[in-house]
């Protein structure tokens, strides 16, 4: 009864709401081990089943469930991503994947600070390139010494345009991989909200998205 009646001093919050919003905390840090959308559509039923598992005195999620859940959640991650070759086309050369790994896309995109990603991911690939090629061919690894134009072409150009124009470069890949429907998260930020057209873009693609490549609804397949 104690926890009940008894108010944090700070903030006039119970102590147990205080526990209680630490183990929903914890639970949605194991949750961000799924993919985005599902978290979307499911998320809250998981939390609900750790914070049940946790029992009404827990102060986090127990590890095992949090492990779990960790495991669960990047085994689906790695089962829906794309192969090596096509990964390295979609994250290099913005070549357009199957349609099966549309939603990984989306998820891609629309996830945390993805124009850092895809510049930490762009440099580690190439310098594993740069390593790989000289080991291949029995060639010492050269020194990183040289023109500084170069490498800030190489490497500050991809890094500046990915922190002058955050959305750009997402945004164009969301209309050749996804949707022409263009999500608020991606579009300019002067760019004014209109519901009704909204509406209407999202139907349009939506609809074009079910067509084939001639404008014929796709094949159903299994």
């Amino acid at each position: 009864m104690d926890d009940l009646v008894d108010d944090d001093s700070r903030g006039g919050v119970s102590r147990l709401d205080l526990r209680q919003r630490r183990v929903d905390r914890s639970a949605r840090i194991w949750l961000r081990a799924y993919p985005r959308r599902w978290r979307s559509s499911y998320g809250e039923d998981l939390v609900g089943t750790l914070l049940d598992l946790a029992g009404p005195d827990a102060r986090t999620v127990r590890l095992r469930d949090g492990l779990s859940v960790l495991w669960a959640g990047w085994s689906l991650r790695l089962r829906e991503h794309p192969p090596l070759l096509p990964w390295l086309g979609y994250r290099f050369f913005e070549m357009r994947l199957a349609q099966r790994y549309r939603a990984w896309v989306a998820d891609d995109v629309l996830g945390r600070l993805f124009a850092v990603r895809s510049v930490l991911i762009y440099t580690a690939c190439l310098a594993l390139l740069y390593v790989g090629w000289a080991l291949l061919f029995s060639d010492p690894v050269p020194s990183l010494q040289g023109d500084p134009w170069f490498y800030a072409m190489v490497w500050g150009a991809p890094a500046l345009s990915s922190l002058l124009y955050p959305r750009f470069i997402p945004r164009r890949i969301w209309r050749r991989q996804v949707s022409a429907w263009v999500p608020p998260e991606l579009r300019p930020r002067s760019s004014p909200g209109d519901p009704a057209r909204e509406l209407a873009e999202y139907r349009a693609a939506s609809m074009q998205r079910q067509a084939g490549p001639a404008g014929r609804p796709e094949a159903s397949h299994g």
